[in-house]
């Protein structure tokens, strides 16, 4: 009886250990350039949807309802710098977070890209217009294998300092999607295939 409790006792103290206090203040170190209350990541998936239609939730419809269109619905969501656009928070954190002149690296994407109709040469295309406006740019794929089915994805990676990113964001001649490379995407996207080595 002595030592469930003693064992009682211990996985107690390791239980109240590991809930202590989280600080909210913003940190940013070279392990882990962005901010702490960036959310981990939320990786995209691809969808097979006839006709290329979004399914609406309820709650989706609902809160799509509050807006007089469309357009305005998704301006609620996104804000735009020059051709890039990016969700509201996370481009306030670019701007005015992370220093100016250090560079990060960014996931780009095109709108196609995001509806999961890209193909290795899109992202190869795409770096390669980054690459000759002066940022580090590669191709990422990840493969993978669900009930014997082999998937294929790329990600598009420039890494540039976000000055830079603003001086080139009017000169890219189309509409791109901009987030932070969240760690988790990055180990899964786990072969460069551009430039090659």
């Amino acid at each position: 009886m002595k030592q469930k409790t003693v064992l009682l006792v211990i996985l107690c103290m390791i239980f109240l250990t590991a809930c202590g206090s989280r600080s909210e203040s913003v940190t940013v170190t070279e392990a882990s350039p962005w901010p702490s209350h960036a959310p981990g990541a939320t990786p995209y998936v691809r969808l097979e949807i006839e006709n290329n239609e979004m399914p609406a939730s309820e709650d989706t419809q609902n809160t799509a309802d509050q807006y007089e269109s469309y357009e305005d619905f998704i301006n609620s969501i996104y804000a735009t710098e020059g051709d890039l656009y990016a969700k509201k928070w996370e481009l306030a954190m670019f701007k005015e977070e992370l220093p100016q002149d250090e560079p990060y690296s960014f996931a780009v994407h095109t709108n196609a890209m995001l509806t999961g109709s890209d193909t290795s040469d899109d992202h190869i295309a795409l770096a390669k217009k980054f690459a000759e406006l002066g940022c580090e740019a590669k191709v990422k794929e990840m493969r993978s294998v669900e009930d014997g089915k082999e998937y294929i994805a790329w990600v598009t990676v420039i890494t540039t300092t976000p000055s830079h990113l603003w001086e080139i964001s009017s000169s890219l001649g189309e509409e791109l999607h901009i987030e932070q490379l969240y760690k988790s995407v990055d180990i899964r996207f786990d072969t460069v295939i551009w430039p090659e080595e």
